[in-house]
């Protein structure tokens, strides 16, 4: 009988908690979906979990209602962090080639990418959650992403470290211990996000990823196949629905009815136009236009910091909530000036109808890692063990 593999992942959401289990059988590399689970997040504030013992009934009952839909045990689950803390850095490690003919093997390969990791700075009270490398150098010859078989002295690499704060990790770690959970892995889902919706040509050529959650937005950039840039913003779609109650003097529940109703405003219309025969399409239309202005605002502002303005030929992917709000491609193609587009987890099959949705694209990109993390060790981030370990230290 043909092996099967499958994963769990986790999306440690602000507002929902959202778990999808992707399987691979056999000669199959299509991933498929067993099942689906979620459930109404609380503990939880920007992204970030602020008290673990609340957190851990909702992160239990969104595993339950997954494994009633799906049927597979309770293990190979990874579990997706966002929040404020989530940063990265770039540093250049230096190691002489071990082997007697001078041939990179691949532990000379990681004992660069350890290297690289002495020359982190401002890392007090973080982990890092990826070691990502990203080109090497023989002797400072022409930069590479797989050195192993070539000949020289010394080997220089350039990585990218995903960080996290480290009082969030232990937080999501309590709270899979409180809730009866071993994961394997925290992970960082703004960076992981892209699995589930990018193409492979678009990570080529340069793309953003902006995911719109309800109280952070986060920004993940990729070119030549590589991540480049990432960073968490303070703002996120939730913020519209706050604008709109607080503009009409309504409860939150209406106020986002109100939002996904929406279809924008002609804006030379001498007529204005009523939703639900009682709010101004005008009203609305400024509303929307001014918080997401905001939020564009500092997308522009990363990219300006990170020297990529304009340049993306492929543009920004959106997924998250906010995602579905209708009109946001042109919102952001006004205000970016650069291709956008709504993506949403492709390339899987099963009862993917059900998380084709943009708000899915983070759940089902965290199972895919799960999925390939055994095999690549590109991304390998926590191991299971090291968990483990840090639980020892948890009160």
């Amino acid at each position: 009988m043909k092996k099967s593999t499958f994963a769990i992942g986790i999306d440690l959401g602000t507002e929902s908690i959202k778990t999808v289990a992707l399987e691979i059988s056999g000669g199959d590399a299509t991933p498929k979906v067993l099942g689906i689970g979620g459930s109404i997040s609380k503990g939880f504030k920007r992204g970030s979990i602020i008290d673990p013992q609340e957190a851990a009934l909702p992160i239990s009952e969104a595993i339950a209602s997954l494994i009633k839909s799906s049927g597979v045990p309770k293990e190979n689950i990874y579990a997706g962090i966002g929040g404020l803390g989530i940063s990265f850095q770039k540093s250049k490690g230096l190691v002489v080639i071990s082997r007697a003919d001078g041939e990179v093997s691949k532990e000379d390969m990681k004992r660069a990418v350890l290297a690289s990791e002495a020359g982190l700075s401002r890392i007090q009270n973080k982990d890092v959650l990826h070691r990502i490398p990203l080109l090497y150098k023989v002797d400072g010859e022409m930069p590479t992403q797989d050195p192993s078989g070539l000949s020289g002295n010394k080997l220089e690499v350039e990585t990218m470290f995903v960080l996290a704060q480290s009082p969030a990790i232990k937080s999501a770690i309590k709270s899979f211990e409180e809730a009866g959970v071993d994961a394997e892995e925290i992970v960082a889902s703004p960076f992981l996000v892209s699995k589930a919706v990018l193409e492979k040509r678009e990570t080529e050529v340069g793309v953003m990823v902006l995911d719109l959650g309800a109280t952070t937005s986060s920004i993940s950039l990729f070119e030549d196949g590589l991540p480049y840039s990432l960073e968490v913003l303070g703002v996120g779609s939730g913020h519209v629905t706050q604008d709109i109650a607080v503009g009409f003097q309504i409860d939150l529940d209406e106020a986002e009815k109100i939002k996904l109703d929406f279809r924008g405003y002609d804006k030379f219309s001498k007529k204005d136009e009523m939703i639900h025969g009682k709010y101004s399409k005008k009203k609305i239309a400024d509303i929307v236009e001014a918080r997401f202005m905001d939020i564009f605002e500092l997308v522009e502002k990363h990219l300006k910091k990170v020297d990529r303005m304009g340049l993306l030929p492929a543009g920004v992917v959106i997924v998250g909530g906010g995602a579905n709000f209708p009109g946001i491609e042109e919102i952001a193609k006004d205000y970016l000036r650069l291709p956008a587009r709504v993506g949403h987890p492709q390339g899987i099959e099963g009862i993917s109808e059900i998380v084709k949705n943009p708000a899915w694209s983070t759940a089902v990109g965290i199972a895919l890692y799960g999925l390939e993390n055994s095999q690549n060790p590109f991304l390998r981030g926590r191991s299971g063990s090291f968990i483990r370990w840090l639980r020892t230290f948890l009160p």
